[in-house]
C-alpha cells in the first residue's frame, strides 16, 4: 500500500499513534487526502489518539502494520466517499475491522452510495456527515468513549513465538523469516495447557474463536504427520428433541442448510506424534451449497467472480469465485444484519465461516476414509468438480451426489474458505496470522488434492478463480 502521506507533497499532519493507550485507526482513500488529513487535524488537537498509515512503505496488497494496527484499536474510522468505497485497500481494512468485531464510525466525506453488503454491515454502527456543524463534537464523543475503555496491547502477527504458522506458497516478503520462527517452535514440545491469562493479547474474533470446541489431553501415536489426520470420528446422539443428521433448514436469503450434530474426531497434530481428540459441542446448519455468484451478488451488491466467456451455464447457478477470506466474512455478517432485520433469524444464531474442524468433521459425516464414500479416487467424477471431469471451468453447483449429511459440492468446484485453523484448536491458540486455510476439492485439482483432509493456504486478502465459501447457522459463542 502506498502511503498516503508520501502522496504529490501532502505532509502528514502529525505523526501517527505509537504509545501503549487506546488510539483509532483511520482508514481513507488517497483521493480523500487532503479533507481527510484536515479532519484528523483537527480531532487531533482535541486530544484524540489517532493511528493512520504515515510513513509506511509502499506494498502490493497488504502490509503487517495495517494489520496490527486494526487488530489493537480501541475504534475503527471510516471516511467514506466514491473513491474509498472503489479502494481494494479501503474495502480490506473495513473488512479486517469486521473480522475483528470492531466498532466503526462511518464519516461521509460525501453522499455516497455503498455497496448492498458493505452498507448492511455498517448500518448498525453510529455514521457522521462531515458538512454537518457539530460533526467533531459526535466523533470526538465516539472517540472518547472508546478510549475508556480497556483495549488489547498490539501483538505481532508474525514471527511470534505465540504464533503458529501453517506453511503455504511464498506470498510476503517476510515469509522466509517467519518460517524460520515456525521451524524452530515445531522443534520445542507442544503445550499441553493454555499459556497464563496474564499476557495480553489481541480481541479474540467472534467469528474466528473456538468456544464449540474442546481440545482432550493428548495421546501418543506413531508417527509424525506434516497436516492433521483424522483417526476417529464419532457421532454424539442428540436429546430427543433435536434434528437429525442432514435435516433440511430453509432460509429465504441464504437457501438450504443441512444440520450437522454434535461430535467428535481424533486428529494427528502436524509435525507430532500426538493425537487429540476435538469435541464439535453444539449442532449447526451448514449451507448444502457453495453460494453462487446470483446470491452474493444480491447480498453484496456485486459480483467479483472470474469471467470465463467458454462458460455457457448462467453465472446465477455457479459457485461466487474470486473472493477472498475478507470478503467471505463480510458476507456472512451482511447476511446475519439482513436476516435478523427480517425477524427471520433464529434466537442467538448468527451466519459464519465453518471452523476447520467443522468443515472436514461435516465434509467426513462420521467416515474414515479418504473420501466420505470410500478410498477409491475413479468415484469421485460422481460426486465434484475436478480436473479429472471439469473440462478447466466452473459448473452449477448441486449437480452431483452429496454427501451423506446433504453436502453438495465438497469435492469439487471451488476451496472453501474456512474460520480459524486446526492449529487454533489443537494447540489452544487463539491467534492468527495473515493467512487463512480454504478446504475441499477445486476444478482445477487432481484426485489426491480433493480429498476429507485435503487444504491449502493463502493471504486473507487473496483472490482466485478456484476460491469460494459456504456459510454455517450456528449459535452466537457465549
Amino acid at each position: 500500500m502506498q502511503s498516503h502521506s508520501q502522496a504529490v507533497g501532502i505532509s502528514a499532519p502529525f505523526d501517527a499513534y505509537s504509545g501503549e493507550g487506546p488510539y483509532s485507526f483511520v482508514s481513507y482513500a488517497h483521493a480523500d487526502k487532503v479533507v481527510v488529513f484536515n479532519a484528523m487535524r483537527k480531532l487531533h488537537q482535541r486530544g484524540a489518539n489517532i493511528w493512520y498509515d504515515e510513513g509506511i512503505k509502499p506494498a502490493g496488497e497488504w502490509v503487517e502494520e495495517i494489520a496490527n494496527a486494526i487488530k489493537g484499536s480501541s475504534l475503527f474510522i471510516v471516511f467514506i466517499s466514491p473513491r474509498s468505497v472503489d479502494s481494494r485497500y479501503v474495502r480490506s481494512e473495513v473488512g479486517y475491522a469486521l473480522s475483528e468485531n470492531k466498532e466503526i464510525l462511518t464519516v461521509f466525506v460525501e453522499e455516497t452510495t455503498l455497496p448492498a453488503g458493505l452498507a448492511l454491515c455498517l448500518q448498525q454502527f453510529q455514521s457522521i456527515i462531515l458538512s454537518e456543524e457539530n460533526w467533531m463534537d459526535k466523533a470526538l464523543e465516539a472517540v472518547f468513549e472508546k478510549m475508556d475503555a480497556p483495549v488489547s496491547t498490539k501483538t505481532e502477527l508474525v514471527d511470534s513465538d505465540d504464533e503458529v504458522v501453517d506453511h503455504g506458497k511464498i506470498l510476503w516478503g517476510f515469509w522466509e523469516k517467519s518460517r524460520e520462527s515456525q521451524l524452530a517452535r515445531w522443534k520445542e514440545p507442544l503445550p499441553v495447557t493454555p499459556k497464563s491469562s496474564s499476557t495480553k493479547k489481541a480481541p479474540i474474533n467472534r467469528l474466528e474463536s473456538e468456544k464449540t470446541m474442546d481440545a482432550e489431553p493428548p495421546a501418543k501415536v506413531s508417527s509424525p504427520t506434516r497436516h492433521p489426520i483424522a483417526t476417529k470420528v464419532e457421532v454424539v446422539p442428540e436429546p430427543a428433541e433435536i434434528h437429525n443428521p442432514g435435516d433440511l433448514y430453509k432460509d429465504d436469503n441464504a437457501g438450504d442448510f443441512s444440520w450437522i450434530p454434535r461430535g467428535e474426531i481424533s486428529l494427528k497434530v502436524p509435525y507430532s506424534e500426538e493425537t487429540k481428540l476435538v469435541r464439535v459441542k453444539n449442532g449447526f446448519w451448514m449451507s448444502r451449497l457453495l453460494i453462487t455468484q446470483d446470491l452474493y451478488s444480491r447480498i453484496m451488491g456485486n459480483n467479483p467472480s472470474h469471467y470465463d466467456p467458454s462458460i455457457r451455464d448462467s453465472v446465477h447457478v455457479l459457485p461466487v469465485n474470486n473472493v477472498s477470506w475478507l470478503d467471505a466474512v463480510s458476507f456472512c455478517k451482511a447476511l446475519t444484519i439482513l436476516t435478523k432485520s427480517e425477524g427471520r433469524l433464529p434466537d442467538k444464531y448468527e451466519f459464519r465461516l465453518p471452523t476447520e474442524v467443522e468443515w472436514e468433521y461435516s465434509c467426513r459425516a462420521g467416515t474414515l476414509t479418504d473420501y466420505y464414500f470410500g478410498s477409491q479416487g475413479h468415484e469421485l467424477s460422481e460426486h465434484g468438480w475436478f480436473r479429472g471431469n471439469s473440462q478447466k471451468r466452473l459448473h452449477p453447483v448441486g449437480l452431483k451426489k452429496p454427501n451423506p449429511w446433504g453436502l453438495f459440492d465438497m469435492y469439487g468446484n471451488v476451496r472453501e474458505w474456512v474460520g480459524n485453523s486446526f492449529v487454533n484448536t489443537l494447540l489452544n491458540n487463539t491467534e492468527q496470522d495473515e493467512f487463512r486455510i480454504s478446504r475441499g476439492g477445486a476444478y482445477m485439482k487432481s484426485a489426491i488434492e480433493c480429498q476429507s483432509s485435503s487444504r491449502s493456504t493463502n493471504s486473507l486478502n487473496h483472490r482466485f478463480r478456484n476460491l469460494g465459501f459456504r456459510p454455517v447457522l450456528a449459535k452466537v459463542p457465549a
